[in-house]
């Protein structure tokens, strides 16, 4: 039994709802919704190595083509993901206002990554 389609859902969720909090932070001028996103946030990004190594795993014996486009952006994800919170963390304390900015910015990218790598993670599905 493939292990990936359990686990993939924890960074997907993880960044949706931080950007979903970031922009409620936006709104509503709230800090603790910022927070909120951040640790959302942080905790995406340790949980997308677990995803794309137990993917890797689970689809060494697909020769379905979109099982390697899946896995490219798999890895994009994972890597624009954890350059982004290197960054983000090296300007958080030092920048707050370009913190902000970046972080929603890196928000908007690792949300746009997620859902093409799971567009073609569900095209593998169904």
């Amino acid at each position: 039994m493939p292990i990936h389609p359990l686990v993939v859902h924890f960074p997907i969720a993880l960044f949706i709802t931080a950007l979903g909090f970031e922009v409620l932070s936006v709104i509503l001028k709230k800090e603790i919704m910022h927070q909120t996103a951040w640790y959302n946030y942080v905790l995406g990004i340790f949980s997308v190595p677990v995803a794309v190594s137990i993917g890797l795993w689970d689809g060494r014996s697909l020769t379905d083509p979109g099982f390697y486009a899946h896995a490219n952006f798999g890895y994009t994800t994972l890597g624009f993901s954890i350059v982004s919170g290197l960054i983000l963390v090296s300007v958080r304390k030092k920048l707050p206002r370009l913190f902000r900015i970046l972080f929603l910015f890196f928000l908007l990218l690792v949300v746009g990554l997620v859902s093409i790598t799971g567009y073609y993670g569900g095209k593998l599905v169904y």
